[in-house]
């Protein structure tokens, strides 16, 4: 059948190629698939072939689809037999060119839906009658395949060089006049995937460097997103330089850094581009926009780069409030394909990109009239309204949604899937995944750093991170997702919508329920009216958001209620050493808020403190959450330089006097780095142990 594909190919290739259309075979496996794709990439006539696959020689894995973007391709193939992977699909669509070919090979027809994986049945619903989407299931349907490809739909836009569109045109000269006008300035371009939004921003850069003398900063969430931008100005500015992440051009430079680093260090900048800016936090983008006078952001509307929709309705309010006059610049002509491309709206509708945000729900006087109610998925999948509309509730308030999460949502046996609907409407959703319920040989290893089984965040961090050798062993609900309609937030309805899924969980004899999320003030309050305790901060910020994770909880069962009191009292407990060390760069209204039930520095060493000590320095345990432990230990002990030999002595003090300033403690003792050190300082530790007779020898 392959074969009979690239004939297909050969023979409406010009057609194809005049039209810029796309087209997609959709395929069940039927013979020896690598030899199969070898000749079919052989034949087919395809000067740039991407093969996508786990198993097949010369693919691509799907982990690293990302790496592809800014790529472009005649022929695309995904090998989806042994599992379907949305994000790097809407990835590898998006980098194939008008008038190529993508090629799904799926498994064979008599196990393709014989399980209860939805997501494959929303897939089959889009295989019929699909223009330009071919699902041919043997070669009879195949010969009888037949299409024409209409070069009116390859319209050419009038641009000049090295413009590929008048929008293109249009865009740049417009923020190059504001740019060049104003020396505060604000904008933000938008377009949809293929547009060549990156791109512009690297003719706006060369065109700049050509006309004056600017220091540029471009920040996204990877660099390999600005790939486009740079490969733009070493096109335009042939004498210019590229060294790592930086561009120079006569007294010009555009240089790249990280979001968090970009905050963490206010470098001076002209000008600021800020490149997908949806995948980026609203608070970090409203610090740039505080810090600098010249920021142009751009982003996808839609898709795996980010959540545009939801972005652009909370972040227009916040350019309307900071900085009124901005300017919005706007792109529809596609670069890649051509315009109405089938192919583009068959990935649209199958990876759920093509989303819109239902009408203003009504609201009766009292929240009492909502409704809570627990989503059957497998009705969900053929009741379109309901599937788009919770869907698009996610999309709309979170900034990471992807095709991935819709999947996720589907077909995991692990989740719930809750709405709150007011007048019979979708007013709001939360999903929360089921977690825990290890037995107790598990939940050790799991404390001890010995096993790390997938998922189960809410558990394993309990148990893990915040010391609870037994955490594992409960009952889990952590909440993942929480979505209000953004025309009817700030009044309740996220509160009532949380209080009335805890209340459903504690009947279903869940032990606790609690969520990870990006900690904010604001934040810590919502789920701290829902009577939320907090039992940890992560140590490490998101180099994305630049924010600590924060968890909490709150107990539903007897066991869950004292876990999760003995859990937040050791957290109050710990948090001003905390704050001293791996904490000392939080956000001072973060610290304000974190603080309020902070327990004053007790010098007494308690069986918990034990408990740190001896799990850090025999196992696999976080240091950072074994600091405070192991301080107030050391500090109640005497003498300790008699039962250590010099070097053990040395780490210790080292360790004590620079707390988390690794590099240097590496250097005091001659280590080659952090892990060197503290395998030292385990090793001395367990050794002080041993002498103060708290472990056996053999121990």
């Amino acid at each position: 059948m392959l074969l009979s594909i690239a004939e297909f190919l050969r023979q409406h290739r010009v057609a194809l190629q005049q039209s810029r259309q796309r087209i997609a075979f959709v395929v069940h496996e039927q013979e020896d698939t690598q030899q199969a794709c070898s000749d079919f990439v052989a034949q087919a006539p395809a000067e740039k072939v991407l093969l996508l696959s786990s198993g097949l020689n010369g693919g691509v894995v799907p982990e690293k689809a990302t790496m592809l973007l800014g790529e472009e391709y005649q022929l695309v193939i995904v090998d989806a037999r042994d599992d379907i992977h949305p994000d790097a699909l809407g990835i590898v669509s998006g980098v194939l060119v008008g008038g190529g070919c993508l090629l799904i090979l799926l498994p064979q027809q008599s196990i393709w839906l014989s399980n209860k994986d939805r997501y494959k049945k929303h897939l089959q619903s889009l295989l019929l009658a699909q223009k330009n989407i071919f699902y041919p299931k043997n070669l009879h349907e195949m010969a009888e395949i037949s299409s024409e490809f209409s070069p009116q739909a390859a319209i050419e836009y009038e641009a000049s060089f090295p413009y590929l569109t008048s929008d293109q045109q249009l865009a740049v000269e417009s923020l190059y006049r504001g740019l060049y006008q104003k020396q505060e300035f604000c904008a933000l371009l938008t377009s949809g995937r293929g547009r060549g939004k990156s791109s512009s921003l690297g003719l706006l850069s060369a065109k700049l460097m050509h006309e004056g003398q600017y220091n540029i900063l471009v920040t996204a969430p990877k660099s390999s997103v600005c790939k486009p931008l740079f490969s733009q100005l070493q096109a335009l500015c042939e004498e210019g330089r590229m060294s790592t992440s930086c561009f120079s051009y006569k007294k010009s430079t555009v240089s790249f850094i990280a979001p968090d680093a970009l905050l963490l260090q206010r470098p001076h900048a002209d000008i600021i581009f800020v490149d997908e800016a949806a995948a980026i936090p609203l608070p970090m983008l409203q610090q740039l926009v505080e810090h600098y006078p010249a920021v142009v952001f751009s982003t996808t509307t839609h898709g795996y780069e980010g959540t545009g929709r939801g972005f652009v309705l909370k972040f227009f309010k916040l350019l309307d409030k900071l900085r009124p006059g901005w300017e919005k610049v706007e792109m529809h002509q596609p670069i890649r394909w051509a315009q109405d491309d089938p192919l583009e709206k068959w990935i649209e509708s199958l990876l759920f990109l093509d989303l819109r945000l239902p009408d203003k729900p009504r609201l009766a006087d009292s929240l009492n009239t909502c409704e809570l109610e627990l989503v059957n998925r497998d009705e969900l999948i053929s009741d379109s309204q309901s599937l788009s509309s919770i869907f698009s509730l996610l999309v709309y308030a979170h900034y990471r949604t992807s095709p991935s999460d819709f999947r996720y949502l589907l077909d995991s046996n692990d989740i719930r899937l809750y709405v709150l609907k007011c007048q019979q409407q979708i007013t709001g959703v939360l999903l929360l995944s089921l977690e825990g319920g290890f037995d107790a040989q598990l939940s050790t290893d799991i404390y001890r750093g010995q096993r790390r089984p997938r998922g189960h965040l809410l558990a394993q961090t309990l148990c893990f991170h915040a010391g609870e050798e037994k955490a594992a062993t409960l009952k889990y609900a952590r909440i993942m997702r929480i979505a209000i309609h953004p025309e009817v937030q700030q009044q309740g309805l996220g509160s009532e919508l949380l209080l009335r899924v805890i209340a459903e969980e504690k009947a279903r004899h869940i032990d606790v329920i609690g969520s990870s999320f990006s900690a904010t003030a604001e934040l810590l309050a919502f789920w701290e009216k829902a009577d939320m305790l907090l039992l940890r901060m992560g140590f490490s910020r998101d180099h994305v958001s630049a924010t600590h994770a924060a968890v909490v909880g709150q107990g539903l069962s007897v066991e869950g209620e004292a876990l999760i009191n003995t859990l937040s009292s050791k957290f109050n407990r710990n948090l001003p050493l905390w704050l001293e060390g791996p904490l000392s760069e939080l956000a001072p209204d973060l610290v304000a808020k974190i603080s309020n039930d902070m327990s004053d520095t007790e010098s007494s060493v308690s069986q918990q403190d034990l408990d740190d000590v001896i799990s850090f320095a025999l196992y696999n345990r976080n240091y950072d959450a074994c600091l405070p432990a192991i301080t107030r230990w050391l500090n109640s002990l005497k003498n300790i330089q008699e039962y250590l030999d010099k070097n053990e002595f040395e780490i210790i003090q080292s360790s004590m006097r620079n707390k988390n300033n690794w590099q240097q403690i590496a250097e005091d003792i001659s280590a080659t780095g952090r892990k060197q050190a503290i395998a030292l300082l385990r090793d001395a530790l367990h050794h002080l142990l041993i002498n103060n007779r708290i472990l056996a020898t053999s121990a």
